[in-house]
């Protein structure tokens, strides 16, 4: 069994980052084919999905984006978002396709297996929170992807129900450790201005 160290799970992810922020927002090959109101759409509708809960509450009703529709209802899309086993290859790969929230969950879930994935984990989302506002990001991944979660509960008939509460409180206090070092290690310029995104 190879042993990686965290210059080579590092690598993959600041590649992937330093390629999808070369236009920011969005990938070079889909940039490449895009007109600039496409460009602009595409980037505002992908920062909007960055930003935005699966699940909110409106009034009394609750509100379903359509991420977390698909995840109520696609068993086979359920599969590909949580695998047996989290790891730094496929959060890579969604950083790749521009799925950041998605990389998000993984960082979520990559975060308490080792003392090394904490490090690269904070680091990593430290150089993306010059560019977006990261919290943001985290809690909009959450609430997207933990309510489907099955190692969180079941779904059935399109219906979320948690079955394992204490699994949820660990990934809800992976969220607020990583809120609390994005907030703590935050320069103090970057705590003047606000993000570009």
């Amino acid at each position: 069994m190879k042993k990686e160290t965290i210059a080579g799970k590092l690598i993959p992810l600041l590649i992937a980052f330093i390629s999808m922020t070369a236009v920011k927002g969005y990938s070079q090959s889909a940039a490449a084919l895009m007109t600039t109101s496409e460009k602009q759409a595409y980037s505002l509708e992908w920062l909007q999905d960055l930003y935005e809960p699966g699940v909110t509450m409106k009034n009394d009703s609750l509100v379903i984006n359509k991420e977390a529709e698909r995840l109520l209802n696609e068993a086979s899309y359920r599969a590909s978002i949580y695998p047996a086993t989290y790891t730094w290859e496929a959060a890579a790969e969604f950083i790749r396709k521009d799925e950041i929230k998605k990389a998000l969950w993984y960082f979520i879930n990559l975060y308490t297996v080792n003392v090394q994935n904490k490090e690269i984990i904070i680091k990593s989302l430290l150089v993306y929170n010059r560019v977006f506002k990261m919290d943001k990001a985290l809690m909009s991944s959450f609430y997207t992807y933990s309510l489907t979660d099955p190692e969180i509960g079941k779904i059935e008939n399109g219906h979320s129900e948690i079955t394992a509460p204490h699994v949820m409180e660990n990934k809800l206090n992976s969220l607020k450790a990583l809120l609390f070092y994005l907030n703590k290690y935050k320069t103090a310029e970057e705590s003047k201005n606000e993000k570009m995104y």
